[in-house]
């Protein structure tokens, strides 16, 4: 007998019996009269199967086919309608609508031309990327319908359980002389394009193709770089065995082709909107229904619904690996709907609340709205449900909570890794650290782990990102290890751990990697320089600079010329400068152009200033260009070019600079009240007011407040003077605060003036604190009140400022001679004099003089008392 006659025959067996078995087994379930007999048969069955099972050899592969013809075959491409592809309804058509031709049309057309002909080297594997809504799908299922129409489509329900390999296989078995096969894999996971290999590629068998297509944002994490989960050969695999095909935003002629498109008029309007990038499927497809389901009411059942479509949706935006099950779904459910509705964690949710939820959203489509939810392989959302998600608030939603903890929870280490390598690719640090907390540093990549450091740590979270920086380094690979250890070193310099930093720093340094080693250097120079170590400083730049680095030899010379500065090494420090400015480098030139500019205008030499501010002005650097205009303002401004600083105010003014464009506001207004031009100096002042710059609009405020106060207009000045005292600005505040009480002084509103002038004087700040204290001071003198001024003279006078201390001391004098307290006020006098402070010491001394002439006139007086009567009046020698 022939094996495959034996097959057969097992088969009919197989079958016969398993008839039997199943009339037994149904009498038992039905409780119908037992008979032995049918329970002998049913054993019999499945002792015969079992044979006949093992007999046969390996079973079949098990991809179940989603895309079936009448006879249970994959269907013929030109036969399959748009919906079996995945292509969803246009909003403004009722059916096919004329083909837009895509960029990428031509290039498939060639390639599934080569693949129909058979010719040797014809790309069989044929990807085409994309944004959701992009039109990827359309534009392949639209090749393969020209250019293959007789080949069979097998897609496959994605069951992650059967391996990409069986499924071609099984696919391959369909391929006859007359049809080819194509292996259709729409929207394809980050898992499934993972199992592709050279070796499966290019062992395809002639007359099939595998057409993918595959969403961007599935593939690549929140900044455009490949996702943490997609395996590191897959890049240039695609690149390699591949036609990988991007298909982006509508081109010019895209746009022209819709609008001369008689079927796609409708859509006109919005194509003039040239400011915008659309996508074609965003413009065709409608997602009106699916926000609208996605929209939380009033009623209970609306939040039963949206946390139900946020469980799956999430399910699927993270690519859990198994299936979604109903038990799975329905916890799932209960902690969404508790977050979405702000309940605490034990709250009780009925099931028929969310088994009502669940016959809602997988309720047969119509043409009121799509079915929500399928149960193909669990269950699943409608497609472009994701799409909305990623939509903005409130609509859309980030990965919740509940599913990341649903997955440490259940989840072996293999899922946690593929979990984790999710929540990172979707900027969920916290939930990426906590699940891959989880998994062993043996199966972790070494740019996974570093990725995820660098993300807490710009997230503020350092000790997590230390744990992360630190399980890098162990891992020990030869390029990202060297780069953990220069990151950690910078991390620990943050938290001022000085010795940590310098020892990472040093490791990274000594590494040897041609890249981070020179790097690392120079962030040594800097710590060092921060800590005063100047000979150590000096010592990294140097080396930093002999490695020859292409980035960071040029930073280091322009910090090397920063130390020699602050070192008074003038010479040394103008050679670093010219060397860092003539490297060329896009950073370390116009910094060195800007410093050097600053450097020869503190020596004098103007000319020399103004040609190096100019080149970096006109460096085309983002931060450095306008601060040397701002420069180049102030220098002219000092040379009395006011015309060119005005220019050059005005152009840094205009650069849209966060710091410089405000400061040079500020510094027009200077300019402008100089010039005694007081109009044009409350316009530019209050320009730099309005800007909300935290240093500089307080100041504008403080000075509009100034200048108001000198044109008379009380009422404005009060009003500036106010805003900036309440600015908060540790600066800026308390010296408005002291103006604001002048202010009050003047108007004659004495405990006004108290109030503020004291806030100033107890606000803390080193100059205007003592400065505040002698002005309230002064006004308890001028109102008599003696013991409070003598009180605040002697907070100023302790105060140890170098100037408003000896001021107060000298006041202090004055107000004890006044007072008769002479010895008091000789004391302050000489400590005036004694104190260094020019203005003070000679009050000092002029007060010493007094102090001698007042005792040597007493000293007369009290001679004349006792003796003027003997000597008939005589008062002394005469000066003649």
């Amino acid at each position: 007998m022939k094996r495959g006659t034996r097959l057969a025959v097992g088969s009919a067996v197989s079958a016969s019996l398993t008839v039997a078995a199943g009339v037994a087994i149904n009498q038992i379930l039905d409780n119908e009269r037992f008979s032995w007999w049918w329970l002998l048969a049913a054993l019999a069955a499945a002792l015969v199967y079992l044979g006949v099972e093992h007999w046969r050899g390996q079973p079949d592969p098990a991809g179940r086919l989603k895309l079936s013809d009448q006879n249970g075959l994959p269907p013929i491409a030109d036969e399959l309608p748009d919906a079996g592809w995945g292509i969803h309804l246009s909003s403004f058509l009722s059916g096919p609508g004329p083909h837009i031709r895509r960029p990428i049309d031509e290039a498939l057309r060639a390639a599934l031309t080569e693949v129909a002909e058979g010719d040797e080297d014809a790309r069989q594997f044929l990807i085409v990327e994309g944004e959701r809504l992009a039109g990827t799908t359309h534009a392949l299922a639209r090749a393969l319908t020209e250019s293959l129409p007789g080949w069979r489509v097998t897609a496959f329900v994605d069951d992650q359980s059967v391996r990409l390999p069986e499924l071609v296989a099984q696919a391959a078995s369909w391929i006859t002389p007359q049809t080819g096969v194509i292996v259709w894999l729409d929207a394809i996971t980050v898992d499934r394009l993972s199992e592709f290999t050279a070796q499966l590629i290019t062992n395809l068998p002639r007359r099939l193709v595998i057409a993918a297509t595959v969403h961007t944002e599935d593939i690549t994490d929140r900044d455009g770089a490949p996702s943490a989960r997609l395996d590191s050969h897959v890049p240039s695999l695609l690149d390699e065995y591949a036609l990988h095909l991007n298909l982006g935003v509508l081109t010019s002629s895209e746009r022209d082709l819709i609008t001369c498109t008689p079927a796609y008029a409708a859509l006109r309007p919005a194509l003039h909107d040239r400011s915008r990038d659309w996508l074609i499927g965003r413009l065709m497809i409608s997602l009106d229904h699916l926000r609208q389901a996605l929209t939380l009411g009033r009623g209970e059942s609306d939040a039963d619904r949206v946390a139900l479509l946020h469980a799956v949706t999430d399910w699927q935006r993270a690519q859990m690996p198994p299936p979604l099950t109903k038990k799975t779904l329905l916890k799932l459910w209960r902690a969404y709907r508790r977050q979405l509705s702000d309940l605490p964690p034990r709250t009780r949710l009925p099931e028929d609340a969310f088994t009502r939820a669940l016959e809602w959203a997988t309720a047969q489509g119509s043409a009121a709205g799509p079915q929500l939810i399928t149960r193909d392989n669990g269950y699943q959302p409608h497609p472009l449900l994701a799409l909305v998600a990623a939509e903005p608030a409130p609509t859309g939603w980030a990965i919740s909570t509940p599913l990341w903890a649903h997955a440490e929870r259940c989840l072996d280490e293999g899922g946690l890794l593929k979990l984790g390598q999710a929540a990172l690719d979707h900027g969920n640090f916290e939930a990426a650290d906590r699940l891959l907390l989880n998994v062993s540093l043996q199966r972790l990549e070494s740019r996974t782990m570093r990725d995820l450091a660098d993300q807490l740590m710009g997230e503020g979270r350092l000790n997590a990102a230390r744990t992360w920086y630190l399980r890098t380094i162990e891992g020990g690979h030869d390029d990202v290890a060297p780069r953990a250890m220069a990151t950690l070193g910078l991390l620990e310099r943050v938290q001022d751990q000085v010795e940590e930093a310098r020892t990472w720093l040093l490791r990274a340094a000594e590494s040897g990697h041609d890249d981070v080693a020179p790097r690392a250097m120079a962030t040594l120079g800097a710590l060092e320089e921060e800590q005063g170590q100047v000979e150590e400083a000096r010592t990294w730049y140097l080396r930093s600079i002999e490695g020859g680095h292409d980035d960071a030899a040029p930073r280091a010379m322009a910090a090397l010329g920063g130390l020699e500065g602050e070192q008074g090494r003038v010479e040394e420090s103008r050679t670093w400068y010219l060397r860092a400015a003539e490297s060329g480098h896009e950073d370390a030139a116009p910094i060195a152009m800007v410093e050097l500019g600053v450097l020869e205008r503190v020596q004098g030499r103007v000319e020399e200033a103004r040609v190096w501010l100019l080149r970096a002005a006109e460096s085309g650097h983002d931060d450095k260009v306008p601060k040397a205009m701002a420069k180049l303002g102030m220098l002219e401004r000092e040379q009395g070019r006011m015309e060119e600083a005005r220019t050059w105010y005005l152009r840094a003014a205009e650069s849209g600079h966060d710091d410089v464009a405000p400061g040079s506001l500020a510094s027009l207004g200077e300019l402008e009240y100089e010039q005694g031009q007081l109009e044009k100096a409350l316009v530019w002042f209050l320009r730099a007011a309005e800007s909300g710059h935290d240093d500089v609009a307080p100041e504008a405020m403080a000075n509009l407040g100034v200048l108001e106060r000198e044109q008379g207009r009380v009422e404005e000045a009060r009003t500036w003077l106010l805003r900036a005292a309440e600015s908060g600005h540790d600066d800026v505040g308390p010296r408005a605060m002291a103006d604001l009480g002048r202010l009050e002084g003047e108007q004659g509103q004495v405990e006004k003036a108290r109030a503020w002038i004291k806030r100033a004087a107890e606000s803390g700040h080193d100059l205007h604190g003592p400065e505040a204290m002698i002005s309230l001071a002064v006004l308890e003198y001028e109102h008599g009140r003696m013991r409070e001024a003598r009180a605040w003279f002697l907070r100023a006078a302790d105060s140890g400022h170098d100037d408003e201390a000896p001021r107060a001391m000298a006041n202090l004098g004055v107000l004890e001679y006044e007072q008769g307290r002479l010895e008091e006020a000789r004391t302050w006098f000489l400590r005036a004099k004694q104190s260094g402070n020019a203005e003070a010491a000679a009050r000092g001394r002029g007060g010493l003089r007094e102090l001698d002439r007042h005792e040597e006139e007493s000293r007369k007086a009290k001679w004349m008392t006792k003796y003027g009567d003997f000597y008939g009046g005589y008062r002394g020698p005469d000066a003649s």
